[in-house]
């Protein structure tokens, strides 16, 4: 009998870890991390299909870069992917991976960019 005490005592505290999530998250929209804008070669990406190219201005990539949207796949993570390369003469040409969460691309990082010889 005293344990069925304890156990009907403790069941309100127990259960107070529950209450954000039976009303709704704790977390305020300014309390969530917004996503930085993408910039223009990986917004080119996002918004095109398999076989589109383009010649864009992106500093993050150097300046002037031509892009190749080259396929489309489902990550391991569950995640709708995008692959392009990205090149800019007389460097390597570069892979890019941008990644959907929800409605939200993100790249993913970069193997190698700008800088690297």
């Amino acid at each position: 009998m005293r344990t069925l005490q304890v156990l009907i005592l403790m069941l309100p505290l127990m259960l107070t870890g529950c209450l954000p999530h039976i009303f709704g998250s704790a977390a305020t929209h300014s309390d969530v991390p917004m996503p930085a804008p993408l910039s223009p070669v990986p917004a080119f990406i996002s918004v095109n299909s398999t076989g589109a190219q383009a010649s864009i201005e992106d500093e993050d990539f150097g300046g002037l870069v031509d892009v190749s949207v080259e396929g489309e796949f489902h990550s391991a993570a569950g995640r709708d992917c995008k692959r392009a390369v990205v090149s800019k003469p007389p460097h390597e040409s570069e892979i890019v991976v941008l990644c959907r969460q929800d409605d939200i691309w993100e790249m993913m990082p970069r193997v190698w960019g700008r800088g690297v010889q």
